[in-house]
């Protein structure tokens, strides 16, 4: 009875082996869209939420305050000496 305690487990491993390589490879996952303070927001799309539509103008306003900051930036370097 030693020898198939043996095989059992290798016949149960290559069946598994056997089985995995038959499935198709999974779909390439889109990009993601927006900034990622924002993901969260856009995943309540799943749920039935606007997610997409209020992470658009989340990001907006992100983004308007980066610009803002930028130029402030720019403004204090430009007039340290």
């Amino acid at each position: 009875m030693r020898p198939l305690s043996f095989a059992l487990p290798a016949l149960v491993l290559m069946a598994l082996l056997g089985a995995c390589q038959d499935r198709d490879p999974p779909p390439p996952m889109e990009p993601v869209e927006g900034r990622k303070e924002t993901r969260g927001i856009r995943n309540t799309e799943a749920i039935g939420y606007a997610g997409d539509a209020i992470a658009d103008e989340v990001d907006a306003a992100l983004d308007a305050m980066d610009e803002r900051t930028s130029q402030l930036d720019a403004a204090i370097e430009a007039q340290t000496p």
